[in-house]
């Protein structure tokens, strides 16, 4: 089934919470004539329900992750991430808590939250790494900064990832420098995170220096990693990394996705199927086990931005 919902407002980013699709669009406000602003869905197995909340903002919002046990969903704007808690019924929320990382012009790209951790990745190429203290309440009564590393890539980080083994704690980053990286963030030491080793694509395949690290998932049971490193212009390829040793990552196979660059991806409840997006419209799924690409679709001229998994159905945003 195929579904198509206009909302009048490019696409940055889509994040799911139970069965309610968030989705963040905008392009400079109203006196640009497009509105910023976030949407909440009530998603159904197949289609896109009803709109439950629409609410307009006065900064864009450009990456959405969230705490789904909370009811609280966070998006970026410039060097701010915003908390959100969601009212039980799904019909309103309100932002609660922000997070303010200066300086003014530091422009972040991705972050992540694990138990009480948030990593968040910037612009510049550095990683910070804060704690969330929770309140009798369960509400979040300060956000403290713990470590960093201001030269953590050379260029923007494009996704972060945590890996929690045993007693000790990962950060796993993917940078448009072309380079992914583990850091040890166990107990960081005069408040610097230290880099554990990295993983290049140029390990799997050759020619490979115009690429960048577009997008990270990693399978945190079974220490797999999937990345898409994409060119400026040209072919997109897949790999799959064996991060079982997290001094020395394997590549495990790649293949070419697409004949342009790709723009996003996710992996399916079931872990069984990746969904990609390129900036020509085209979708691709590809069988996460023997990757083998079983199926693609054009769906349109505009750039996928976006795309989430819910009961095996893949949901696209467009810019």
């Amino acid at each position: 089934m195929n579904q198509e919902i206009d909302v009048k407002s490019p696409i940055f980013s889509l994040y799911i919470i139970k069965d309610t699709l968030i989705v963040a669009c905008g392009g400079g406000g109203k006196k640009f004539g497009i509105i910023n602003k976030i949407l909440v869905y009530q998603l159904h197995t197949g289609y896109i329900g009803e709109t439950l909340i629409e609410k307009e903002l006065d900064e864009i919002p450009e990456y959405i992750e969230g705490i789904p046990s909370k009811n609280i969903f966070c998006y970026i704007s410039k060097n701010k991430i915003v908390f959100n808690s969601l009212a039980n019924d799904y019909k309103s929320f309100q932002a609660i808590y922000t997070l303010t990382i200066n300086p003014e012009d530091n422009i972040l790209k991705c972050f992540k939250i694990e138990e009480n951790l948030l990593a968040i990745g910037d612009d510049n190429g550095s990683i910070k790494l804060f704690t969330i203290n929770f309140n009798n309440n369960n509400e979040i009564a300060s956000i403290n900064e713990t470590a960093s590393n201001e030269n953590a890539h050379f260029r923007g980080i494009n996704s972060i990832e945590f890996s929690f083994r045993n007693k000790n704690k990962f950060l796993i980053t993917a940078s448009g420098d072309g380079n992914c990286k583990i850091f040890d963030i166990t107990n960081p030491s005069e408040k610097i995170i230290k880099m554990n080793s990295f993983f290049s694509f140029r390990q799997s395949i050759a020619e490979s220096a115009n690429y960048f690290m577009r997008d990270l998932i990693y399978i945190k049971d079974k220490h797999i990693a999937y990345t898409i490193q994409s060119p400026r212009k040209g072919k997109s390829f897949l790999t799959k990394w064996d991060l079982s040793n997290v001094n020395f990552a394997q590549p495990i196979e790649t293949i070419e996705v697409s004949n342009a660059p790709c723009s996003s991806f996710d992996i399916s409840q079931n872990k069984k199927y990746l969904g990609i997006t390129d900036i020509e419209g085209k979708i691709f799924f590809v069988d996460a086990k023997n990757m083998k690409i079983t199926g693609w679709k054009k769906i349109g001229e505009e750039m996928l931005r976006n795309c989430k998994f819910f009961n095996n159905y893949l949901i696209t945003g467009s810019i």
